[in-house]
């Protein structure tokens, strides 16, 4: 009687197993609710849209640094993966005009707390103007402005005068929250703040996922990026039909004596989206020829290499 049942007990049991089994998905598409332990990025459906062996592409920038006399810094992070190389990433360069999206991040953050609003009007002072970059300054003492305005100036013309506009709108202590929250470093040399490529790809990150702000004002600052005219440097290494939503910089001189560009953004090569940070001590002409190669060097490895050839 014992044996029997045991019999019948397993008959039911590997029934049940058998059973359950076959009502796994088959579909890929609803296995990540099934599995919500593990990362959606093991369920791709198209495997050729993910890039797993980076060493081709690493071996090529540190080529190209090693045989450049030049001082620059390099930061780049394939977004699906979070896979990155850094080539003298952590050096520090001046922020200059990189500043000006943590900034208008904190503006943003103030509008979700409700301290601020978007059609606030402001009024450019005295102490606002700044014909270093941009011509906002050209409207002089006493124009109005919206405080959406100012972003547009400060995100997409760079403009030094609506930035001023825009610290003297919020708390002095704004900028500095930004940076706290996303864990950067608030460094000085001199008078300057600095930041390395690696530390500053914590900013575009942070949109790019939405991790300090809603997702309508993260989506909207990127979109600002978008329309930036200054596209010599980093997006001249890349086709006009991708996407590219990035921030220049520019400063004089710094201790070395030397110019410094930047220039940082989001390539968005379809279902392939990555970081790219470029900053460079050099002249004009000079930091412009590194960025555009750099970034061509980047945009032909991520968009043509398939699933297959990096395993």
């Amino acid at each position: 009687l014992i044996a029997g049942v045991s019999v019948i007990f397993n008959v039911l049991a590997f029934a049940f197993i058998f059973s359950s089994e076959s009502k796994i998905p088959k579909n890929s598409s609803s296995l990540p609710s099934q599995y919500s332990f593990l990362s959606p990025r093991i369920f791709t459906q198209n495997q050729n849209d993910r890039l797993v062996n980076f060493v081709p592409l690493r071996q090529s920038l540190n080529e190209y640094y090693e045989k450049s006399d030049k001082d620059f810094g390099f930061y780049f992070e394939y977004l699906p993966s979070g896979v990155s190389i850094g080539v003298n990433d952590k050096e520090s360069f001046i922020l200059a005009s990189l500043l000006k999206v943590p900034l208008v991040m904190g503006v943003y953050k103030q509008i979700e707390e409700g301290k601020i609003n978007k059609d606030d009007i402001l009024t450019i002072q005295e102490e606002h103007l700044d014909p270093l970059f941009g011509d906002l300054w050209k409207k002089g003492v006493g124009t109005q402005l919206s405080l959406l305005d100012a972003i547009i100036y400060t995100l997409i013309n760079s403009d030094n005068t609506s930035m001023s506009v825009l610290f003297s709108a919020v708390p002095e202590e704004t900028l500095e929250d930004v940076f706290d929250a996303l864990d950067i470093p608030k460094e000085l040399t001199g008078l300057n703040p600095v930041v390395t490529p690696k530390n500053y790809s914590s900013i575009l990150r942070s949109l790019y996922l939405s991790s300090y702000l809603t997702e309508n004002d993260s989506n909207e600052i990127l979109y600002f990026l978008a329309l930036t005219p200054f596209n010599d440097k980093l997006a001249a290494g890349i086709p006009p039909s991708v996407k590219v939503t990035h921030k220049i910089g520019v400063h004089a001189g710094d201790v070395k004596g030397k110019e410094v560009f930047t220039d940082c953004g989001i390539v968005y090569v379809p279902k392939r989206p990555y970081v790219l940070c470029i900053m460079a001590n050099e002249n004009e002409e000079t930091s412009r020829t590194i960025m555009k190669e750099l970034s061509s060097m980047v945009y032909n490895f991520v968009s043509s290499v398939n699933y297959e050839k990096n395993n």
